[in-house]
């Protein structure tokens, strides 16, 4: 018993000398580092990062020398890239969709009242009189007694018409969430989910809110849509897919005798049951296919353990190239989206490679490609990791980062998801800074960036950064500055550098809290838990 208090003094020596390690370890990762990533990646030389483009390339390039700078293993020999097969599908479809009401022929035009496209490789698909089925908002949630399917027949001749998010939209109470959208609520599920069930199509009812963005969005995106290449996807999906616009859609319920508001308010209960409208759907589809490849880049440190647990960092590389000009500029060059974070994972990594003793979970630093077209990088990530999926901890993904400088605030988009979220509120109060939920979790954020499909094998993931109330100027300026943002920043010529206003702080904040939150969960036994409400806490 006598040699208990000196067991406790190695102990605590132990302690204090692996936290000085990680202490020194983060001073190697500067502001000036950071710059230099950041001003070389959003610069016009990258050309807005699109895929197949020269300036991809150059950025892609900067990125697999950066990390064998680092000190980064990579992946394949001495290559850092992994290269993934994909199809571009640029469809031409007909100007007008005909319905056929108990009112007569309802014509929409094309990019006005409907938008309609296929992820089937095919180079003609016709939809000739297919029967139109209500489905309310086309969810199967079973802990929510939830089926807006139930009871359709034939459904191989059906399309349904379904809302936008989810039944909580609007309201404060826990069903669905309340006014925080649920994965149910996104397009994407909607047309897995009408896959699913066979039928042969899903038209989404639009509405500016419960979408996130406006009519615009999915016309812009419509015609020209990139996937992975998988030539036997038919079974995946719905010959049609597609959005009318709310007035298109009110008009076409009105026709069959229905009123769209009092039918959303019937769609939100749980025993709402689909019913087939006095209707049918024709609209053909041509669509010509370019096959080419795309690179995620990737680098990693092993564990000492060498079991396989690991944790991912994410930071997507890929961005829009060239749009419509602002005062003559027309490259987006993606300052915010994506260059600050892919700038945040770099230095992260110095700041690993810093350490003086091996983390025992390996960490993966993952840039991938095609986020912005349907998280294709990472969706091929886990169907082909370094480490199996199932041994992934958690993932940390930063996306959309300003440089407004410091913050009080880590906004979690997805908060009370996981017990990640517990990990960063401790581990904020460091540097004074406190934990919020985010406050636009109506327009389902949480489930449009690359953590996504790790989500979907069941990995727990963060996804946050300092965003709502600045050091400086506060919580009202913030909120101004994030408004105006999402009106005339994101994915415009106008997301550049600034740099006589640019202020590096906000992003050194999240180098400091996320490697602290990464050497946690790779120093450490701890796994992150699903909470029990989350959609996602039954899957592994």
């Amino acid at each position: 018993m006598k040699r208990l208090p000196f067991i406790l003094m190695i102990l605590a020596f132990v302690a204090c000398t692996t936290a000085n390690d990680a202490e020194q370890a983060k001073k190697v990762a500067t502001i000036d580092n950071l710059k230099r990533h950041v001003e070389y990646l959003s610069s016009d030389l990258c050309e807005g990062r699109k895929p197949f483009s020269k300036g991809a390339e150059r950025a892609v390039e900067y990125l697999a020398n950066e990390m064998k700078a680092i000190g980064l293993k990579p992946i394949n020999g001495d290559s850092y890239l992994q290269d993934i097969s994909l199809v571009l599908s640029n469809t031409q479809c007909s100007e007008i969709m005909t319905l056929n009401t108990p009112e007569g022929k309802l014509d929409l035009k094309h990019n006005e009242g409907f938008v309609a496209f296929s992820k089937r490789i095919e180079d003609e698909i016709h939809i000739d009189k297919a029967e139109l089925v209500f489905a309310g908002y086309g969810i199967v949630a079973p802990e929510y007694g939830k089926n807006d399917y139930a009871g359709i027949e034939n459904p191989e001749n059906k399309v349904a018409v379904v809302m936008v998010n989810d039944p909580g939209l609007g309201s404060t109470g826990h069903y669905f969430k309340g006014d925080t959208m649920t994965y149910y609520g996104r397009w994407k599920y909607k047309f897995e989910e009408g896959a699913r069930q066979g039928l042969k199509g899903v038209l989404i009812i639009h509405e500016d809110r419960g979408a996130g963005y406006p009519f615009s969005v999915p016309v812009a995106s419509a015609g020209s849509k990139l996937y992975l290449n998988n030539p036997d996807n038919t079974e995946y999906y719905c010959a049609l897919e597609g959005w009318l616009s709310n007035a298109s859609a009110r008009e076409l319920l009105k026709r069959n005798g229905y009123d769209m508001d009092e039918l959303i308010a019937e769609a939100k209960k749980p025993d709402f049951k689909p019913f087939d409208l006095k209707s049918d759907v024709t609209v053909s589809m041509k669509s010509k296919f370019t096959y080419n490849s795309s690179p995620n880049v990737v680098g990693y440190i092993e564990g000492s353990k060498q079991n396989g647990e690991n944790i991912v960092c994410i930071a997507h590389w890929d961005h829009l190239g060239y749009g419509k000009a602002i005062d003559g500029d027309t490259i987006i060059n993606g300052t915010t989206d994506n260059a600050t974070a892919m700038a945040w994972l770099l230095e992260t990594a110095r700041a690993f490679k810093a350490l003086k003793k091996q983390p025992e979970r390996g960490i993966v630093f993952l840039v991938p490609t095609c986020e912005e077209t349907g998280l294709l990088g990472s969706s091929y990530y886990v169907e082909n990791p370094i480490y199996p999926v199932e041994k992934t901890v958690a993932v940390i993904n930063l996306d959309v980062i300003p440089l407004w400088g410091a913050n009080n605030d880590v906004t979690i988009t997805g908060f009370g998801h996981s017990t990640l979220d517990d990990m960063v509120t401790r581990l904020a109060e460091k540097y004074d800074r406190y934990v919020m939920a985010d406050p636009e979790a109506f327009n389902g954020m949480f489930y449009r960036s690359d953590h996504l499909p790790f989500m979907r094998k069941g990995v727990p993931a963060m996804f946050a950064k300092g965003w709502s109330d600045n050091r400086e100027h506060g919580k009202e300026w913030a909120t101004a500055k994030i408004k105006d943002y999402w009106a005339n920043t994101y994915h415009k010529p106008t997301d550049q550098m600034y740099p006589e206003t640019d202020n590096y702080d906000g992003l050194m904040q999240e180098v400091q809290l996320f490697f602290d939150l990464a050497y946690e969960l790779v120093t450490t036994d701890v796994y992150p838990q699903w909470k029990p409400a989350s959609e996602f806490a039954n899957i592994r």
